[in-house]
């Protein structure tokens, strides 16, 4: 398997991803600029924890509460993702974090 790796316009990932609001986790779940802005203006935020299952189904507000954190520590332009086959296979709460913002650009890794 190829890793090709590349910093794009967020815009150009999105269409190749196929994503045109914010992402969708489990069970169809999914944030918007409110529920974000409330956990922002609470400080209800959620830092990453590599002992969590990825997989677990999760209310919209903790995935907000991990947007925010990511909207308050990580450098604009700085957010990451990895795409296969055109799908998100990882970066879904960096991906929404760079939309909140406005970032111009993510950076990408291309497993092919």
């Amino acid at each position: 398997m190829a890793i090709r790796l590349a910093t794009l316009p967020l815009d150009e990932v999105k269409a190749l991803a196929g994503v045109a609001g914010y992402p969708r986790w489990a069970g169809d779940v999914t944030v918007d600029e409110t529920l974000i802005d409330f956990h922002l203006s609470n400080d209800d935020l959620i830092e990453p924890d590599d002992g969590r299952d990825p997989n677990a189904p999760v209310p919209a507000s903790e995935h907000a509460g991990r947007v925010a954190w990511l909207v308050r520590h990580v450098a604009r332009d700085a957010c990451s993702l990895t795409l296969r086959d055109g799908r998100i296979q990882d970066g879904n709460h960096r991906l929404a974090a760079a939309m909140y913002r406005g970032d111009a650009l993510i950076r990408v890794c291309f497993m092919d």
